[in-house]
């Protein structure tokens, strides 16, 4: 997509109108003279007070004219040419049939104007500037030199209002061959330093929902808001229509507080066939989706965060919109609030279900307090606390029904409690050597509920904690040259870790209390110190060790000082758990990213199981390119814990030339033996401001053997940025 932060139309007629709005002609003072005026021949009109002159050339201090004829009015210093009028400042030139300039009342009128430079190029009926206001009517914008069977964009009156910087177009229609395809009735933009609007089309097919056509479009309509909306068409499923919003003042620290949000929402009445959802459930006629985030940050320092994903049934974004899958996840809805206070981070939050079928623990609400690491006196101690007080609950749902609920939470059924959670910590870093860090840590824990499980009553408990980390660092340095792999010199660094934790209480209230925070990943390592564990119910190991290595290889760069090379981590725990069989060593996890060369790049990560066997988690990836002329990447995915996949990936763009570029992805899924997304297509750029790719894509699922797609697919991206 093209890089430049900028809409063709509206940054090249911005351009145009704020550049001219430094070249305003500024009111005549008091006894003017006679201008600088060369002409074939003179004659005067109105009893010696209009001078007249053909083939003429006028010149000012900001500005010069030249005409066939020019007539200058002595009284008034009001200027006309006619006739082939070329009138030019310090930044902007002027075509036109006829310019009449009045440096009194500081306006300007001109008719049947050309002006721009290669590759874009306006014509306009009219050309009206009243102190530095400017109003064009009957524009049109050109790609290249002006042709009717070209490309351009009709405007009916085009206004710039120079005290706020504010360009306003209306009734716009961009023509392809004479043939208009689109009209936007109005649409406002700041200046030409932003982009006024957004469109998003793709057609394709697919079985369920047939052929489609799908359209995302965004008006801006102030400086900080743009309104728009969702309109798909399924040739089987129906219309589907739902509202687009988009807000953003970041770039205005004077309006107080600073916001960007955005939303978009889509209803359809699904006439097609309907497919079971991933819990086996057969959706209704009715299907909506609702996505949004909010952020919001003033002068003070209070900060305002929030998201919403609701789903009617699981499967609508896979049947309508599978191009928001990158932006969603678990449906919920949530809102924290947080602001500096006492040295630490006071905040409020929110999280509440947002359907009927995923597993959410509620947070309705939760109040908290941290106190970041800070210092404790003068001695090299160092404290660190928190205080938090929430309303939780949970209830069997789709995605965890009761048996699993009752493994997962330790809960026979729903539940809900009031939870009040503190810790509070010190620790002292202590430098042995440049080689060598070491830093005790102590502290404790305490939560308390006012419901356990299965309505037992009031439950407690309390974790100390006494540990260490202790963090070495070696390095080396080499004069290795290598012209061929950009090699100039080689530094290693080794950083040997090793964390030790000691939590007596940690196996106490084991089937009490619920389990509300629980890890979501099996790919990582579970946070050793207590003070970062997400719940005290499902802290139960007693000790806890961590050991890794972290490696970097780096060598100079000319660009950016160092370039790394190769970069190399491994980790693994040892756990005392409640029983013999938590008891043990966890996963070992390693991270590999090499970088041979500027144009090569390798990486490899693994999570391997105690006791040996094949990977829980494998992704490895190979990438080539070259500057922004060609790149390829070939990714291979394995899951084999929660998730059972095996996924290649291929991804490669080529540019051919400066308006063509071919793309190229295809993901094939081993277990099902056979592709799941096939796409070959050709983007074309259309000046600065389209990008058009025309692609054959195939979509498949594999596992459940529906929601097939095969057919034609085009974007067009007009006015991207």
């Amino acid at each position: 997509m093209p890089g430049r932060r900028f809409w063709i139309l509206a940054a090249s007629l911005g351009l145009a109108l704020t550049a001219y709005a430094a070249d305003s002609v500024a009111p005549a003072p008091k006894g003017f003279t006679m201008p600088n005026i060369e002409a074939d021949a003179f004659s005067n009109e109105e009893g010696g007070q209009v001078v007249v002159a053909t083939n003429a050339r006028l010149e000012t201090k900001d500005s010069s004219i030249s005409a066939k004829k020019i007539r200058y009015d002595t009284r008034t210093g009001v200027i006309t040419a006619e006739g082939d009028v070329v009138y030019a400042t310090r930044s902007l030139r002027i075509m036109g049939a006829k310019v009449r300039v009045d440096p009194q009342a500081d306006t300007i009128d001109a008719t049947a104007v050309r002006f721009g430079r290669s590759p874009v190029y306006f014509t306009a009926e009219e050309l009206h500037v009243v102190k530095g206001d400017k109003t064009m009517k009957g524009v049109r914008m050109w790609n290249s030199e002006p042709d009717p069977l070209g490309m351009n964009l009709s405007i009916n009156e085009a206004h710039y209002a120079e005290k706020e910087d504010w360009l306003t177009l209306r009734g716009t229609s961009p023509h392809l061959a004479g043939v208009p395809f689109f009209y936007l009735p109005y649409y406002g933009q700041e200046g030409y330093r932003d982009i006024p609007y957004d469109l998003y089309l793709n057609m394709s097919s697919q079985d369920a929902q047939g052929h489609y056509l799908r359209s995302t479009f965004l008006m801006r309509t102030s400086p900080s808001l743009w309104v728009g909306g969702l309109l798909d068409y399924y040739s089987k499923s129906g219309l589907l229509i739902g509202p687009a919003l988009r807000f953003d003042n970041w770039n205005k620290p004077e309006e107080g507080t600073i916001w960007k949000g955005k939303f978009q929402a889509g209803y359809i009445n699904d006439h097609g066939d309907l497919l079971v959802d991933d819990f086996g459930r057969t959706p209704g006629r009715s299907r909506s989706f609702a996505l949004g985030e909010i952020n919001g940050r003033t002068a003070q320092g209070l900060e305002v965060a929030g998201s919403i994903f609701a789903e009617s049934d699981p499967g609508f974004i896979r049947d309508f919109r599978p191009n928001l899958l990158s932006q969603t996840g678990i449906p919920q809805a949530n809102l924290e609030v947080s602001s500096p206070y006492a040295g630490g981070y006071l905040s409020a939050s929110i999280t509440a279900k947002a359907d009927n079928f995923q597993d959410v623990v509620q947070k309705l609400p939760e109040v908290r307090f941290d106190l970041p690491q800070t210092a404790l006196g003068t001695g090299g101690w160092m404290q660190r606390s928190f205080a938090s007080l929430s309303y939780l609950s949970e209830r069997p749902s789709a995605a965890l029904p009761l048996p699993a609920f009752q493994t997962a939470t330790l809960s026979a059924d729903a539940w809900s409690t009031a939870r009040l959670d503190a810790y509070y910590g010190i620790s002292r870093p202590i430098i042995i050597s440049d080689w060598l860090t070491f830093k005790p840590v102590a502290g404790v824990r305490t939560t308390d509920w006012t419901s356990g499980i299965n309505n037992n009553g009031n439950a407690a408990k309390v974790i100390g904690q006494v540990g260490f980390d202790l963090e070495g660092l070696a390095t080396g340095s080499w004069d290795l040259v290598a012209d061929k792999w950009s090699i100039d010199g080689m530094r290693h660094s080794v950083r040997p870790i090793l964390q030790y934790r000691a939590m007596p209480g940690a196996d106490r209230q084991i089937g009490v209390v619920p389990m509300s925070e629980r890890a979501v990943s099996s790919s990582v390592l579970e946070e050793v110190d207590l003070a970062d564990r997400l719940d005290a119910a499902s802290t139960t190991d007693t000790q806890v060790a961590r050991f890794g290595i972290r490696n970097t290889l780096e060598t100079r760069d000319a660009k950016y000082g160092t370039r790394e090379l190769l970069s190399f981590d491994i980790y693994t725990d040892w756990r005392k758990g409640a029983t013999d069989a938590q008891t043990g060593r966890s996963d070992l996890l390693w991270a590999l990213k090499l970088n041979p060369a500027p144009w090569v790049s390798l990486g490899s990560s693994m999570s391997l199981p105690n006791g040996g066997g094949a990977p829980k988690e494998s992704i490895q990836s190979l990438g080539f390119h070259s500057g922004d002329f060609w790149k390829t990447t070939i990714s291979w995915v394995e899951l084999r814990d929660i998730t059972v996949a095996r996924q290649l990936m291929w991804n490669s763009r080529v540019t051919l030339n400066s308006v063509y570029s071919l793309v190229a992805n295809f993901n094939y899924d081993a277990l099902a033996h056979q592709m799941s997304y096939e796409e070959i297509g050709i983007v074309q750029r259309i000046g600065n401001s389209w990008e058009l790719e025309y692609a054959v894509e195939q979509r498949a699922d594999p596992l459940s053997g529906s929601g097939h797609s095969l057919g034609f697919h085009l974007r067009a991206t007009l006015f991207k940025f």
